[in-house]
């Protein structure tokens, strides 16, 4: 009798990067996600370029030093990170 053996392996990447946007106020949230989202030619590709250079980790990287990913639902999540520590989903 052959028995199939199975193993999932999961692993994670984090890319970071740092760009410019204008002075909002960083209590308006609203305001940095439309910039974010209507500018995505200033952050997409360096984040991906960003991306290839990052080593592999296992796991779901869910509890990286970040403590802010959330969505385990999707394979990809994206962040954004104020200087006053505030942030979130793009």
């Amino acid at each position: 009798m052959k028995v199939k053996l199975l193993q999932r392996q999961v692993f994670y990447k984090v890319g970071v990067i740092e760009i410019d946007i204008p002075n909002l106020e960083e209590s308006d949230f609203t305001g940095v996600h439309q910039y974010l989202m209507d500018h995505r030619d200033l952050w997409a590709d360096k984040l991906a370029e960003n991306m290839d250079k990052c080593p592999l980790n296992h796991g779901f990287g869910i509890c990286d030093t970040t403590n802010r990913w959330s969505d385990t639902t999707e394979e990809t999540e994206y962040l954004y990170e104020l200087p006053n520590g505030n942030g979130g989903h793009i």
